[in-house]
């Protein structure tokens, strides 16, 4: 093409489109740009992750791009901005529904206090005995922090020496709880009983699968040593105690946790507007 019009243009014009030609953008530079391009796009469409993903690409592999690599400068704040505020939204959503599965719950509870107690606790108002750390049973219970746990007493346990529990429904159905070493403490035998606590760690399962089975009686199983077992009957009240417990340590558990969360998205949103706003300036 140029030979073409080299026939009828003086040379310096001719040197001018060679110029002009030489200077387009190039290979390099395309590639950098059509990334920026699709992180935009995903950007609009939602896709803040892979938006942000191809700002990482450009920044890694086209260090020689400024002009491409200012303009993702620019974009990024903007998409972790959009991507944070729907963050925000979703726990917000997610705190709102733990705090209605609370406010549901907590008539079916009460608060256990006393001088003795080191801290008071929550119970089930129904399906619990009074006596229970002198009957043969279990008793779910919710800390003052919100944090769900149960205990397994055994009156006359001989030489069960059990380290864990297992619910039975009665389709057949069971689940066991984790195993809680003898030491003393979280599993003390005295004058014949034994003792056993167990964590949210060990017993959600238990919550979880009376939650599931709660207008049902259970059988509940104390698991000991070298195979020996010992079972009683739950009546449908108690196993809606388990329930209860377990749904009010649940919400709280999760309530506090998203409350966390959004402080940090708090953070990270004035971040990305700090940043946002200094780009914005540059």
């Amino acid at each position: 093409m140029l030979k073409e019009v080299n026939k009828f243009l003086p040379s310096a014009a001719v040197a001018a489109l060679t110029l002009l030609a030489a200077c387009g953008p190039s290979a390099e530079e395309k590639a950098a740009r059509s990334l920026y391009e699709q992180a935009e796009a995903h950007m609009k469409s939602g896709s803040y992750v892979i938006a942000v993903q191809l700002l990482d690409s450009i920044e890694k592999n086209y260090k020689q791009q400024v002009d491409v690599r200012r303009d993702a400068m620019h974009l990024r704040p903007a998409i972790i901005e959009e991507a944070t505020l729907i963050e925000i939204s979703t726990n917000d959503s997610l705190q709102a529904e733990m705090q209605k599965a609370y406010e549901e719950v907590l008539p079916l509870m009460k608060k256990v206090s006393s001088e003795q107690l080191v801290e008071p606790y929550w119970i089930s108002a129904e399906g619990n005995n009074a006596n229970f750390l002198n009957t043969t049973g279990v008793q779910a219970r919710v800390s003052a922090d919100g944090e769900f746990y149960m205990i397994s007493e055994v009156v006359g346990a001989g030489n069960l020496h059990h380290n864990s529990i297992t619910l039975k429904a009665p389709s057949g159905e069971s689940v066991t709880s984790g195993v809680v070493p003898y030491d003393g403490e979280l599993n003390y035998r005295l004058s014949g009983s034994e003792t056993v606590t167990y964590d949210a760690a060990r017993c959600d399962t238990i919550g979880m699968f009376a939650e599931h089975y709660a207008s049902s009686p259970m059988t509940l199983v104390f698991n000991g040593e070298d195979g020996k077992t010992k079972s009683v009957n739950l009546t449908a009240k108690q196993v809606g105690g388990i329930a209860a417990a377990y749904r009010m340590g649940n919400a709280l558990t999760r309530g506090h946790r998203l409350a966390v969360q959004r402080a940090m998205l708090e953070k990270k949103l004035a971040l990305a507007r700090d940043q946002k706003a200094r780009t914005f300036r540059e």
